[in-house]
């Protein structure tokens, strides 16, 4: 199969933005207690990620679903993470893992605290794991790796996403994905990132 296109991965993450993305990221950025909850269960099961943290160890113990990853991510802010990136996240995973049976939870946390801050998150997974050739786990060389292959491949990132605009038809929320609209996010760094993001899991899932 071949791999996907710039121009496919960010017309992909621009409709997965508008359709899920966005939604979680405005629940823990601005909602009450039960909607960050709702985003977080849904943003579990839209990743993939919700058998990674058994609900024995939240439900079955009268907890709201989630509510030991909400209790650790919501206060968290993005300078927190400018000093030593790798190592923050390291703890915020040790954390998350202590309260759902010491599992391993390194993808979830990182995809968890991307919907929270965005940067300097990137998100860690296994198929954009091995898109650049990094052993499991290993997230300080995957953040090296993710960052160069990145950096080789930006300029052309920006130039394709800078056309997104004109393809505002073709999105599947044209109410919110008006081209100012847009025009705006996907001018964001973050919003590039994502881009790669997609890229690499066709790339890796294709490997």
């Amino acid at each position: 199969m071949a791999i996907k296109t710039f121009e496919y991965c960010s017309l992909h993450y621009l409709n997965q933005w508008l359709t899920y993305d966005m939604g979680y990221c405005q629940a823990l950025a601005n909602g009450n207690n039960s909607e960050k909850l709702t985003a977080l269960k849904n943003a579990g099961g839209f990743y993939g990620i919700a058998r990674n943290l058994p609900s024995k160890y939240d439900e079955k113990k009268g907890l709201a679903r989630y509510k030991p990853v909400l209790d650790i991510i919501d206060p968290l802010k993005p300078i927190q993470f400018e000093n030593n990136l790798v190592k923050e996240i390291l703890e915020i995973e040790r954390r998350i893992s202590e309260k759902y049976g010491n599992r391993s939870v390194l993808s979830l946390t990182t995809k968890f605290l991307w919907i929270k801050i965005k940067q300097p998150i990137l998100i860690y997974d296994s198929q954009a794991r091995i898109a650049v050739g990094t052993g499991n786990g290993a997230l300080d060389a995957y953040y090296e790796k993710w960052r160069k292959e990145f950096k080789a491949n930006q300029k052309e990132i920006v130039g394709v996403c800078s056309k997104l605009p004109d393809m505002n038809k073709y999105v599947v929320n044209q109410d919110v994905g008006t081209r100012e609209y847009i025009r705006e996010i996907s001018d964001e760094t973050w919003f590039h990132e994502r881009v790669f993001d997609i890229y690499l899991w066709n790339k890796g899932n294709n490997a």
